[in-house]
């Protein structure tokens, strides 16, 4: 989904209305708590979560998340932008 655009929106309210954190791939996160600290101690937790995630991931020979080739041609109609197709293909 395109970030900042709609349905990246509704679809993360939807998420919230069951969970107090929210996670997208190649966008960011979304918290809610009780108060500022509640939910920043949320985030970092599961931000540093990840960065030990993302590190123990890095020292396998192969990469479990991609952005395929037909995603990027659909970000960039959305973005308007021109990808040169020599640079989208399969691994």
């Amino acid at each position: 989904m395109v970030p900042g655009g709609k349905e990246i929106a509704v679809a993360t309210s939807e998420m919230m209305k069951k969970y107090d954190l929210a996670i997208w791939a190649h966008h960011g996160m979304f918290a809610v708590g009780f108060d500022f600290d509640t939910t920043f101690g949320l985030m970092h937790t599961a931000e540093k979560s990840a960065e030990i995630l993302v590190k123990t991931l890095s020292m396998q020979h192969d990469k479990t998340q991609t952005i395929t080739p037909e995603q990027f041609r659909s970000l960039a109609r959305d973005f308007g932008v021109k990808l040169p197709e020599k640079f989208l293909y399969e691994k």
